[in-house]
């Protein structure tokens, strides 16, 4: 069922701060005058999918401003993982980004994809290791679904949104985001089918997942060969953040991994934040990613 996710900024036209200082505690009504509009932010969808055998539910957010225009637009579809969490911040830098003095984004549409079980779905092995990359031999195994939730993402969810754009929206490139293990699942996309997607954002991976068996693997293999265009890589990690072990991955990733990229021609850029959390990196490291995929092509002069 389609619900709509409102953000109801609505304002008084007069009498707000009497009202308001009578009012219950919580009462918005006070807010709202006969000519209040909500914003919206995006719709909520949910289907069948047949490669899962289950319902699953992604956000959606349409450029307003081109959604309304009869002339054809090219725009860009930007997917992004655990959308409970980051929907929001992805369709706000996503607004404010489509403005061509500040990036190179153009309009974008956001996917946000609802994580319904983030360790079988983002996780490329089964695993019964921890973040220390102790196993725990009486634990059962989980997750090794990535492949599986990368066929439903590139197949049946593309087409549920790109099929059903409106008409005059063509679609330019795509672009991914992930962060913790939703960021261990773009590193697979990445490694292992760099053509699905034209821009890859990484937000602090979960490398140590499986001890550390998706890095390990794809050293071993060597990255798989881009097709042209190449994509473009922005991968982020926290300063001093997680395990002794987490820490080493980080590292091997940097020194073995980034290598590789670049030799398949993948521009590659990789940032560490100091300061933010987990639960504080999506705000800026979701805008800055958008901004360093696809920077402005004539950004204003600055002021003297």
């Amino acid at each position: 069922m389609l619900r709509q996710i409102l953000l109801t900024l609505a304002l008084a036209a007069s009498g707000l701060f009497p009202a308001a200082l009578s009012a219950a505690p919580g009462d918005l009504s006070v807010l709202s005058s006969p000519t209040s509009q909500p914003i919206i932010l995006g719709e909520k969808h949910r289907f069948h999918s047949g490669l899962l055998n289950e319902e699953r539910e992604y956000w959606l957010r349409i450029p307003p401003a081109y959604a309304q225009r009869t002339l054809p637009q090219e725009v860009t579809v930007f997917f992004v993982l655990d959308a409970e969490k980051y929907f929001p911040f992805a369709a706000a830098s996503a607004a404010w980004l489509e403005d061509p003095r500040i990036s190179g984004l153009g309009p974008c549409v956001v996917v946000g994809v609802v994580s319904g079980n983030p360790i079988e779905d983002f996780t490329p092995t089964p695993s019964n290791a921890d973040e220390e990359g102790n196993v725990h031999e009486n634990a059962k195994p989980r997750g090794g679904g990535a492949e599986g939730f990368y066929h439903f993402l590139t197949t049946e969810l593309k087409n549920a949104i790109e099929l059903n754009l409106p008409q005059q929206l063509k679609v330019k490139r795509r672009i991914i985001a992930g962060e913790g293990l939703g960021g261990l699942f773009v590193l697979h996309a990445l490694l292992h089918h760099p053509e699905s997607f034209d821009g890859y954002a990484v937000l602090d991976p979960a490398l140590w997942w499986d001890k550390g068996a998706l890095l390990r693997r794809a050293l071993k293999a060597g990255a798989r060969t881009a097709k042209d265009p190449k994509p473009a890589f922005y991968g982020t990690f926290i300063n001093d953040d997680g395990s002794q072990f987490e820490q080493g991955s980080e590292s091997a990733f940097r020194s073995e991994a980034v290598p590789l990229l670049e030799e398949q021609g993948i521009r590659t850029e990789i940032v560490t934040y100091a300061g933010i959390t987990d639960e504080s990196i999506a705000p800026k490291v979701l805008y800055d990613a958008l901004k360093a995929l696809y920077p402005a092509e004539n950004p204003p002069a600055p002021a003297p």
